[in-house]
């Protein structure tokens, strides 16, 4: 099994639609059984990606909470990744879980191999913006880290403090692999396009070759609740996500 943690150090990066993506651009290429996602993140949005709006509050959340097994909350989508949800819960619940997760490090890491998966899957990780317990719980256990940014200067402030960040997990786990990934470049306007350029000079050999353009089809994919890869396989965006695939499978092989 391998783990691939996607993070970001603020909100609005497209992070959550990018965990959705390259899933979706991973089980085409991996084929039905081999992609499972698993949603960290309280806001609860990645199910949506998949069409899967019909989920009941069942998700991590509860399952852990009830000392259940994850993968019997893992929902089947017709996009060859299943989606185990953090699930609708009550504020008290949010809190009991985060409580749970500060009691042991390498929870999650315990709970997905409670879940039995096969050694050939790849499960994504989608994390809350920011240092928290579950950024903690998924530096803990992926093999593979992908950092979200845009070509802003927002996200650009962003950097030292999640480079502190990572450096406990690097020199602890000098095995693990992290790589930035830059979303919704758009090469049309000057400013993005300088911004993602001195990016790539500063953050190499960090950055991830392939970016992620900004396309209205991402967008217009979540509202149909569908990964862009279906919506619009044709896109810049779906091509974007494919190569992410495929240099994401060649990282890990490594």
């Amino acid at each position: 099994m391998s783990v691939i943690g996607v993070i970001s150090m603020k909100g609005g990066v497209g992070k959550t639609s990018t965990t959705a993506n390259l899933a979706t651009a991973l089980g085409s290429q991996l084929g039905d059984g081999r992609v499972y996602t698993v949603d960290l993140d309280p806001q609860n949005a990645l199910h949506w990606h998949f069409g899967l709006i019909d989920q009941d509050d069942s998700g991590v959340c509860e399952q852990s909470l009830h000392e259940g097994n994850w993968r019997n909350a893992m929902l089947e989508s017709s996009f060859n990744v299943r989606c185990l949800p953090y699930g609708n819960v009550a504020e008290t619940d949010r809190e009991a879980f985060e409580s749970l997760l500060s009691q042991s490090d390498q929870w999650v890491n315990e709970q997905l191999k409670a879940a039995e998966l096969s050694d050939n899957v790849v499960v994504v990780i989608d994390s809350p913006p920011g240092p928290s317990v579950y950024l903690k719980q998924v530096c803990e256990c992926a093999d593979l880290i992908l950092i979200v940014l845009l070509a802003d200067a927002g996200s650009y402030a962003t950097i030292p403090e999640m480079e502190t960040w990572l450096d406990t997990y690097t020199t602890k786990r000098p095995e693990l692999k992290v790589y930035y990934v830059l979303n919704q470049i758009d090469r049309s306007e000057t400013l993005n396009r300088d911004t993602a350029a001195f990016l790539h000079r500063q953050l190499k050999p960090r950055l991830c070759p392939v970016d992620i353009h900004n396309d209205e089809a991402v967008a217009e994919a979540l509202a149909f609740q569908q990964p862009v890869l279906s919506y619009e396989p044709h896109c810049q965006a779906s091509h974007d996500f494919v190569r992410l695939a495929m240099w994401t499978i060649n990282t890990l092989n490594k």
